[in-house]
């Protein structure tokens, strides 16, 4: 019975979720509206997407499992380096991406380079993006799994219909419509069980008594070069990685202005910053409640066995079925809100980057939201067979990161901010970083090859250097439109 009251209240809340998605397709009748949502987006709005599309399964699930063992050196690159991330892309660059008209991140390497360059960068963007909605769909049939005790298939495979019905139907104002209310309801669900938590430890005191040494060392502890290395590689992998993202692109594509676009980007870096020490909060909470035996030794051992699910067998133990059933349904909000993001993005890098330019010789604004609609569907299918694979949230969310940002960092800050390269020099560069990665993961046998922080740094000077070598020697073979007639 306490299933069922909770288990409604999550229906109830993705029939909602579907409605907004209907609503907004009745509003996407052109392309413009589709895909860049008319680029009239307000601050809020801009706020609400950016914080929520970030905060995903990888982040709540995955973070606090993150700090759980290793204390804030586990969660360097989430919230931390990903929030920095915002705040970069804020100050320096979102501008210029507004005033630049674009419907997608594809079209600026078009536009600056060529379209080679382009279809080489949306090809690689497509993988990482479609890890990345693998990882939120996987979250879903964990959290359900482990709270109510569903197959966790059958509730991957629910979520992946929610996502991709709303998805399909409302495009990109479906996406940020229910980003800025899912934003809200994950701010409910977070303060509930905090709150709760606290009082049910014995407060605050109890709590900092049980933390253990070192959990709030922002930095390493030795000098050992290795170790500084590392810690280097969390903050470059997924500060700078995410900066030539796709998803954080389109939001400066739908705002309203630049100001809207620069002031939304940096109040949601640095919202993410301050929600993003909950979680991590919520883990010192499990430790003070395993230090002094308030869970039963089942519990402990799931926790010790996978610590992503420390967080839903918190919140199982607390909180009553009402509770509950909004506690779930904000989680199941956090990783919505990430999944469509990343599921539309990548859609829209296939239709409008890839397909759009070899296929429609017209612009035709139905045929290309009909393309649009479909790659969302064969995205979803993609991320649902790679999420069979594999259930390693937090690693596999870095990885994706700290693969764009060994392959498009550098090509993404060229295009937007050098005379001194060209299309042989960037392709060359995307190409290089890629190989170092490849060649890593075959010889390991493993999507993740170690060890970690070489794969993190290396790839991106091989990029570098191979973009700066190459465009140097062809200067005379290719010119780059000048950034001057870019602008114009």
């Amino acid at each position: 019975m306490e299933n069922t009251i909770s288990l409604i209240i999550i229906g109830l809340f993705l029939v909602f979720i579907i409605i907004v998605g209907v609503i907004a397709s009745k509003k996407t009748k052109e392309a413009d509206s589709y895909i860049v949502a008319n680029r009239n987006s307000n601050y809020f709005l801009i706020v609400g997407t950016l914080f929520a599309t970030f905060w995903g399964g990888g982040t709540v699930l995955g973070g606090s499992g993150a700090a759980f063992n290793d204390g804030i050196m586990g969660v360097i690159e989430d919230p931390f380096a990903a929030g920095l991330a915002l705040i970069l892309v804020g100050v320096f660059f979102v501008k210029t991406l507004r005033r630049l008209n674009l419907n997608s991140i594809g079209e600026l390497y078009a536009r600056r380079f060529s379209k080679n360059v382009s279809y080489c960068a949306s090809a690689l963007m497509i993988p990482t993006y479609i890890i990345l909605t693998s990882v939120q769909l996987l979250a879903i049939g964990k959290i359900a799994n482990v709270i109510f005790g569903v197959n966790f298939m059958l509730a991957f495979l629910i979520g992946t219909a929610v996502v991709l019905i709303y998805t399909v139907l409302g495009g990109i104002l479906a996406v940020v419509w229910t980003d800025a209310i899912q934003m809200i309801i994950i701010f409910v669900g977070l303060i509930v069980i905090s709150i709760i938590g606290i009082r049910y430890v014995g407060g605050i005191d109890v709590i900092a008594s049980n933390t253990p040494d070192h959990f709030w060392d922002f930095f390493p502890n030795d000098t050992n070069q290795v170790t500084w290395i590392a810690y280097l590689a969390m903050w470059v992998g997924m500060a700078l990685g995410n900066i030539p993202s796709p998803d954080i692109a389109q939001r400066a594509f739908i705002a309203k202005d630049e100001k809207t676009a620069q002031k939304g980007m940096i109040s949601a870096g640095l919202l993410y910053w301050t929600v993003g020490l909950i979680p991590i909060f919520i883990s010192l909470i499990v430790i003070t409640m395993i230090n002094t035996n308030a869970l039963d030794s089942t519990i402990i051992s799931r926790i010790n066995e996978d610590s992503e699910l420390l967080i839903p067998l918190l919140a199982k133990k607390l909180l009553g079925p009402v509770g509950l059933g909004v506690f779930v349904g904000s989680l199941i909000a956090a990783v919505l809100s990430s999944a469509s993001t990343s599921l539309f993005a990548t859609a829209v890098i296939m239709s409008n980057d890839i397909y759009k330019p070899f296929f429609m010789k017209e612009k035709n604004d139905k045929k290309l939201i009909l393309v649009t609609r479909f790659s969302v569907i064969i995205i979803g299918v993609l991320a649902v067979l790679i999420g069979i694979m594999s259930n390693n949230l937090y690693d596999l969310t870095i990885f994706a990161f700290t693969l764009l940002f060994g392959i498009l960092f550098f090509p993404f800050i060229f295009a937007l901010k050098s005379k001194r390269v060209n299309s042989y020099g960037v392709l060359a560069g995307m190409i290089a970083g890629l190989l170092v990665n490849l060649v890593g993961a075959i010889a390991q046998q493993t999507v993740i090859p170690e060890p970690w922080e070489f794969y993190t740094l290396v790839p991106a000077l091989v990029n570098l250097v191979m973009i700066l070598v190459v465009s140097y020697f062809t200067k005379n073979m290719n010119q780059a439109t000048p950034l001057e007639d870019l602008y114009n």
